[in-house]
């Protein structure tokens, strides 16, 4: 599409605001046609009813293709709903459904939890249900613990960087208490860390060595098809516990061994 495509494209299409699931409906002419959304650095645009979900550089161009599609006829305005779908369901609602659940997103996720522990933000969306770790790089909607607020966050900006444990961004969202106030605040809230599972019904790791043997046993029933052992299995390594910061550092602790053994 040259530039000229793209300005003339950019007239006829509205993006409408972010929903739940993380879609962004299209209307293109005034009539909803598909809709858009981001991840890993891409966007795609979906038409409901067709399986190809094409990928583009930007949100614009994502939107504009929809725009191609109706000029070609391939798609018809208005016939799509004026909804994004419902999200798909994925094995246990602490992982993405678009994450498999392999030895290394099942750390990640876990340090992610462990982390936003600490931080004092909940994994959870506006109506209180949970949100699975959608990847570092990814749109993940979060409640803050501070004023109860529900934002979009990426964990790649809030993990900290090259050893460097601090979150980013320095302040949590537009609207929140003012952030001189914040560690305090924060501190008050998380309390001293609990080192270890006191949960009834499941328990969590909270070592390196137990947490390994049950990453090693969600890998073999991953392989063997094997969907109630590997829902058991993630419950305990990805479900909340109040000791999820040292169940994080435990997984931490397993990815530097990994580390240490690749170099």
């Amino acid at each position: 599409m040259t530039t000229t495509d793209a300005t003339a494209a950019a007239e006829r299409y509205e993006i409408g605001d972010r929903a739940a699931n993380g879609r962004y409906p299209v209307a293109v002419d005034g009539k909803p046609t598909g809709h858009i959304y981001r991840w890993h650095g891409g966007w795609y645009a979906v038409v409901p009813g067709q399986p190809e979900e094409t990928r583009h550089d930007d949100r614009h161009a994502a939107a504009a293709h929809l725009v191609d599609l109706v000029d070609s006829g391939a798609v018809e305005p208005g016939a799509a709903p004026a909804e994004p779908p419902a999200a798909e369901a994925g094995i246990v609602p602490w992982l993405s459904p678009k994450l498999k659940p392999t030895r290394r997103n099942i750390i990640s996720a876990a340090i992610a939890f462990g982390r936003l522990a600490e931080l004092a933000w909940k994994p959870e969306d506006e109506d209180g249900n949970p949100t699975g770790y959608p990847g570092s790089d990814n749109p993940w909607d979060l409640t803050c613990e501070l004023d109860g607020k529900t934002v979009v966050r990426w964990w790649s900006h809030m993990r900290g960087r090259n050893g460097d444990n601090t979150p980013r961004p320095e302040y949590r969202h537009e609207g929140c208490i003012p952030f001189e106030e914040q560690a305090g605040k924060v501190a008050a809230l998380v309390g001293e860390p609990v080192t270890a599972c006191p949960c009834q019904q499941h328990t969590h790791p909270t070592t390196a060595d137990v947490a390994d043997d049950l990453l090693k046993q969600a890998e073999r029933a991953r392989r063997a098809d094997d969907a109630e052992a590997l829902r058991q299995l993630l419950t305990q390594l990805l479900g909340p516990c109040p000791a999820s910061s040292a169940r994080g550092q435990a997984m931490k602790e397993l990815k530097e061994r990994a580390q240490r053994t690749k170099s």
